[in-house]
């Protein structure tokens, strides 16, 4: 059953599936046997998840508010503030797992749980946190004035942070008086020493993979790293860099860089890496490869990885674009073309589907939030495929379509036993 603008409704009992909306896409209700989904367009979108298992998301305003509810976690974000529950964590777990946490990036934090106990931060104010962004503990009283973080075997105090602090701990030394004079060490892995940041400094430091390395900084005139398996030299700062890497096996030099940069593998008389930004660019580093001229006004990227293919095409980063993948031992093939803020459209596995005009959808086209929420409201003219291969399409948001090959006016009555209209 369809009454143009005002309602439509269909069913189908061979599949379990009922779809219903209500002011042309303002309001869209479908239900399967797997899950059901509520859409009042711009405002709110319901997802429940039918079954024993219990999977209920929500989002409000996309992308300004969302929420998730599961057997045993619950999130929700508003913005940049956070807020999850799991939980308690096994006896024998020895890193914090959080049973309730919330933040308000970066003001507000808040951990709990039944093993580690409980711990909140009100920045600049006062802040106590195990396991706080890379660091296993941090502390801050009126931040900058105060601040503490705790790394394996290192500590750290600043007071006023950046400018003087101390490194201690089992295996930290040091003093450092920023930008004027500095000395600091992690035995076994770095030394640091500077007067002046960044025009005088010295650093010896274990790189993983490399060995120890020696950093030298005399800004302008040069700055160079000798190690094992690395060697560079930088005159007057990236007017010239030369840098030659054992490990990865390639030289590289920028004149100035990174403007002007080509790169080859050693042993190599060709260049794979060729730049002069932003004119023309090119890089061949099996599988990828790509190209660009006139940056960012066209750029060319390939891959071709055993059965994987991948190729995109675009203009002004984002505002056309042309890519296609394909993948040989699934058969899985997609298409997908897009010119902002006019067309969107996609052949994934024989289904084509799209839209005009394609505002958000053109320049995000797999974000689910923006296809669901947002591209519904502008879609004048849309296309899609029936399950049975045939085309469908609609102008004006169901004013005049085409459907099950015929076309449906916008007000029309059919029924049978396993279709509504």
């Amino acid at each position: 059953m369809k009454l143009w603008p005002l309602f439509r409704y269909a069913r189908d009992d061979a599949e379990g599936v009922v779809r219903w909306s209500a002011f042309g896409p303002i309001i869209e209700f479908t239900r399967t046997r797997e899950e059901r989904d509520l859409r009042i367009r711009p405002l709110l979108w319901l997802r429940q998840k039918r079954g024993a298992e219990r999977d209920d998301q929500s989002d409000i305003l996309f992308p300004l508010v969302s929420t998730r509810w599961q057997n045993d976690y619950q999130t929700f974000r508003f913005l940049l503030f956070t807020y999850s529950s799991r939980p308690p964590p096994q006896p024998d777990t020895h890193a914090p797992v959080w049973t309730t946490r919330f933040d308000l990036f970066p003001f507000v934090f808040y951990r709990s749980s039944p093993v580690v106990g409980t711990y909140f931060g009100v920045l600049p104010f006062y802040l106590d946190m195990p396991d706080f962004y890379g660091f296993e503990h941090a502390r801050a009283v009126l931040f900058p004035a105060y601040l503490r973080l705790t790394e394996p075997r290192v500590e750290r105090r600043f007071f006023p942070f950046p400018f003087v602090s101390t490194v201690g701990g089992p295996a930290g030394r040091g003093f450092r008086f920023w930008p004027v004079y500095g000395r600091t060490e992690n035995v076994g892995t770095e030394r640091t020493s500077y007067i002046l940041w960044p025009f005088h400094i010295r650093r010896e430091r274990l790189v993983p993979g490399y060995g120890w390395e020696q950093t030298r900084v005399d800004l302008p005139v040069m700055s160079a790293i000798d190690g094992p398996h690395r060697r560079g030299r930088y005159y007057g700062v990236f007017a010239y860099t030369h840098t030659v890497d054992q490990q990865k096996a390639y030289e590289a030099i920028g004149a100035p860089f990174p403007f002007v940069y080509r790169e080859r593998a050693l042993g190599e008389s060709e260049y794979r890496t060729w730049r002069l930004a932003p004119f023309y660019g090119r890089s061949d580093r099996p599988p990828f490869s790509s190209r660009f001229y006139a940056w960012p006004a066209y750029r060319v990227h390939r891959q071709d990885q055993e059965d994987f293919h991948y190729e995109r095409d675009d203009a002004i980063l984002v505002l056309w674009r042309r890519q296609r993948q394909w993948n040989e031992a699934s058969g899985h093939r997609e298409r997908l073309s897009t010119l902002f803020p006019i067309r969107r459209s996609v052949e994934s596995d024989g289904r084509r589907f799209g839209q005009m005009p394609a505002i958000f959808d053109s320049l995000m086209p797999k974000n689910r939030g923006v296809l669901a929420m947002w591209a519904p409201l502008y879609g004048l003219y849309r296309w899609d495929t029936e399950p049975g291969g045939a085309g469908t399409w609609n102008v004006g948001w169901g004013l005049v379509a085409r459907e099950r090959e015929r076309l449906v006016a916008p007000w029309h009555l059919a029924w049978s036993r396993d279709h509504g209209g």
